[in-house]
């Protein structure tokens, strides 16, 4: 596909009037999840200790990542609105409860606790959101709509940061957790006039699998790979910031992950909209042969910011091309689980790469943690994730 060909799918897809809705609710959904760490930080260390604060946010992730495929399998059968709303509510109470314990000094058990709630019971949007998008762009614009979304991914985990910090400290922490659940409220309500019910419920009989994804051998093999990919970008993160921290310039951590978010935003909206929608049979073996190849490019621009390590200056340069193939590869990633997910079971399908990403990001993270004494070491362990995940979608795609 050419530039023009590219600029026209784009065009294509906010032509739609539902496309574009949906792209207003993307925003607003991912918003808050750059969002969230930073916040529940800075509402918990009020009148906590850091250490705290960090174990606050670590129970808000391990429960959302534990709960995610049930989520995700709810949204499926009763509809993404009815369970979104439920769960938001109970998610709106549990972090209202963490605000009013941090502002009251309570335990830090308490506030750990009401964290872990809001975890267990977030909105399952961001899986909602992909799977909404596979149904209403077809197969023409999914490749493009998922390019979409993985670029506004990024772009919140660069704008979120920086807007709930001056929310925090230039209002109150509240003001950012305010602003949390406005912005889901308003996501909530804008998917409310796309869809309510399942469009393809799961069938119902004593034979109905409970997790059909996890049935599904392809699937199996994509959340190996997704996993591996996630540990890649964790590895990535942690080792980028023990480096600059190695060499006392901790400042530059802000810029070199932004640098490498923006080169997968060009990434995804240069070359994930070029990746022609997944189908059956040997279509579905290019899609995993695709991912490989887009995670090898990965895996190649992270021996690369590998190398540019061992001269400090080089890493302003090669960050954002080590993030260039980061977006399509992720829009590739979510594009093949929504074609291979099981009728009825988009959503959840999502979930369980959420879940299985989360982990991955848990494993990547300790591991870089450990290597964080030899931060081009670090680094190098996240290319070899990425080059782990790029080996497991070869293996999925000759299978396939």
């Amino acid at each position: 596909m050419s530039t023009e060909s590219v600029a026209a799918s784009y065009r294509g897809l906010f032509a739609e009037p539902v496309l574009r809705r949906l792209a207003v609710a993307d925003v607003c959904a991912r918003l808050p999840q750059g969002m969230v760490s930073i916040t529940l930080l800075l509402v918990a260390a009020q009148h906590a200790s850091m250490a705290v604060a960090g174990l606050v946010v670590a129970g808000y992730t391990l429960g959302q990542a534990v709960t995610g495929p049930v989520r995700g399998q709810l949204a499926d059968r009763r509809g993404l609105i009815p369970v979104a709303v439920a769960c938001g509510i109970f998610y709106a109470l549990a972090l209202l409860a963490l605000l009013g314990g941090a502002l009251a000094q309570a335990p830090a058990g308490l506030l750990i606790g009401a964290a872990s709630v809001a975890g267990l019971v977030n909105p399952p949007l961001s899986p909602g959101m992909r799977s909404l998008w596979s149904t209403h762009a077809g197969a023409r614009f999914r490749p493009t709509a998922f390019a979409l979304d993985a670029a506004v991914f990024d772009l919140a985990y660069i704008t979120g940061p920086v807007l709930a910090s001056a929310l925090a400290t230039g209002i109150a922490p509240a003001a950012a957790l305010g602003m949390m659940l406005a912005l889901t409220a308003v996501a909530v309500a804008v998917i409310g006039g796309q869809t309510s019910r399942p469009e393809h419920p799961p069938e119902q009989g004593p034979r109905s699998p409970r997790w059909p994804v996890l049935r599904s051998r392809p699937l199996r093999r994509l959340l190996v790979t997704a996993a591996l990919a996630n540990a890649a970008i964790s590895t990535t993160e942690v080792a980028l910031i023990a480096y600059v921290r190695h060499h006392h310039a901790l400042w530059a951590s802000g810029p070199l992950l932004a640098g490498i978010s923006i080169g997968s935003i060009v990434g995804s909206l240069l070359l994930g909209a070029r990746i022609p929608a997944a189908g059956s049979g040997s279509r579905d073996r290019r899609g995993h042969r695709r991912l490989a190849r887009l995670l090898a490019c990965y895996a190649g621009g992270l021996a690369l910011l590998t190398v540019a390590g061992l001269y400090p200056p080089l890493l302003a340069v090669a960050a954002p091309l080590a993030g260039l193939c980061l977006g399509p590869t992720l829009a590739t990633l979510f594009s093949e689980a929504a074609s291979a997910a099981p009728r009825g079971g988009g959503i959840q399908t999502q979930a369980w790469i959420n879940s299985t990403m989360n982990g991955g990001a848990a494993a990547g993270a300790a591991v870089a943690g450990f290597a964080a004494g030899r931060p081009i070491l670090a680094l190098a362990l996240a290319a070899a994730f990425a080059l782990a995940s790029a080996a497991s979608a070869a293996v999925a795609g000759h299978a396939r």
